[in-house]
């Protein structure tokens, strides 16, 4: 339903509710095949005439512009000509495709399901990554029939959460797999007071009409019970969107079967929770042409317009939408500083590489060390050493076996954890691994190990 028609429901509500008689209007609605039976037993349940009129309003107000006309013309039939009036003005224009879109391609019901879940809307300087987010709805398209966990998974600034947002952004699978619609969550790093209060809100925004309890629930188990009544009786089939997930344990909060999709650094993030599970994985960047086409929106300036220096910052920046984001946004205030920013990223002067952004971080230099100091203390250690490693290098576990005079096993369990956390990629050869690191990360361990450089290559 568009936003026009919605304002004019929200708008008259309390009149409605006061004054109709739902039994007729109901009629008239299943006839136009805009209210389905399960949902006139929801009505019906209530007590009063003025509950079921607020729970028809409900379901009203989750449909889409044929079931607003539906509604109106019940008004005019039964009699509520002036109740009619009221929403006379907030009649949509339907389009001939039977969809309205917006100016971006997108249909009036995504826009809703959308704002209404809490999706964040595309950053100002969007590239499309056609082929990531099929790879992302095709997974989703899993939880059809069957509730389950989608992983999206990669390092710090490849951008996941935007990926998340842009598969969802789909008329078709939020229809099929999603009817009950979308709850998107920002949790980030949290500790359990931290957590609860992010269960609380999600409580309240699935339970405003307070049909489940008149306050927030008082600990984490009370608000997995809580969450999955909700889901259960209120919300089916629909999508929790977790995004940025640093620990298995706050999952375990919403381990209750339903669908879930996640954004996270650490790929086996969701091996403490039950369920199927479905990983998508974000390893390859942005390639040259996207990586000048994101420079080029920031500046405005069309690709070919470009100087000479947007190849070597797309090249220096190894692919990665966080950091071409940032150089960006930079040169969109300063746009005569392309051969400064050269040398600060040649320079690895990441520091000096900030920029208020839609990016959770400001700097290059904060998104790739919050991964590394949320590691356990021993493995930060042998994370360091592994700035011995070079470019466009991979190599087996024997040459890691001997920098830390380690059995194979112990190596290779250590080296698993940074895979895990997207801190490390691993080739499989056959029955052998070869590790290399990416080399923004590279770039960023040499330059925090700098003093340390020469002692660790000697002990090698």
């Amino acid at each position: 339903m568009d936003e026009t028609a919605r304002s004019y429901l929200i708008r008259h509500r309390a009149a409605l509710e006061r004054d109709i008689k739902t039994s007729y209007i109901i009629d008239h609605m299943i006839n136009d095949e805009v209210l389905t039976l399960q949902e006139e037993s929801r009505v019906k349940t209530e007590t009063s005439q003025s509950k079921r009129a607020a729970v028809l309003l409900q379901i009203l107000l989750e449909k889409d512009n044929y079931s607003y006309i539906s509604f109106y013309n019940a008004l005019v039939n039964e009699g509520y000509k002036d109740l009619a009036a009221l929403l006379q003005d907030g009649i949509p224009v339907l389009s001939s495709s039977n969809e309205n879109k917006t100016v971006n391609g997108i249909t009036s019901y995504v826009k809703t399901v959308l704002c209404e879940g809490g999706v964040p809307q595309r950053p100002v300087v969007c590239v499309a990554r056609p082929e990531l987010v099929k790879r992302v709805q095709k997974k989703l398209y899993r939880l059809r029939n069957e509730s389950g966990w989608v992983t999206i998974h990669g390092m710090a600034g490849c951008g996941k959460s935007v990926l998340a947002a842009e598969a969802l952004r789909d008329h078709r699978l939020l229809e099929d797999c999603f009817p009950g619609g979308v709850h998107w969550v920002s949790v980030g790093k949290q500790d359990k007071a931290g957590l609860l209060l992010k269960l609380q809100n999600l409580c309240i925004r699935l339970d405003q009409d307070l049909q489940f309890s008149q306050r927030p629930p008082l600990n984490i188990e009370e608000a997995k019970d809580r969450l999955r009544l909700l889901i259960m009786r209120k919300y089916p089939r629909s999508l929790v969107v977790l995004d940025d997930i640093w620990d298995s344990w706050v999952l375990k909060a919403v381990d209750i079967q339903c669908r879930v999709l996640l954004t996270s650094r650490d790929k086996s993030v969701a091996d403490a929770v039950s369920g199927n599970k479905h990983l998508v994985s974000v390893e390859s960047g942005l390639p040259r042409e996207k990586g000048l086409e994101v420079l080029s929106l920031f500046v405005n300036k069309k690709i070919k317009d470009l100087p000479s220096q947007a190849n070597t910052i797309v090249k220096e920046c190894k692919g990665s939408p966080l950091v071409v984001s940032l150089i960006g946004a930079l040169l969109r205030d300063f746009p005569h500083r392309w051969e400064y920013y050269v040398r600060q990223l040649q320079n690895k002067q990441f520091k000096r590489i900030r920029k208020s952004s839609s990016y959770e971080f400001e700097a290059l230099d904060e998104a790739m060390s919050i991964s590394v100091e949320m590691l356990d203390e021993y493995l930060r250690n042998y994370y360091k050493d592994l700035s011995i490693l070079v470019k466009d290098v991979k190599v087996p576990t024997e040459v890691l076996c001997s920098l830390w005079d380690m059995e194979t096993e112990e190596v290779e369990d250590i080296l698993q954890e940074f895979v895990n956390k997207s801190l490390l990629f691993c080739d499989r050869n056959g029955k052998s691994f070869l590790y290399y690191l990416h080399d923004l990360q590279l770039d960023f361990l040499t330059e925090k190990n700098r003093e340390h450089l020469p002692e660790q290559w000697e002990s090698y």
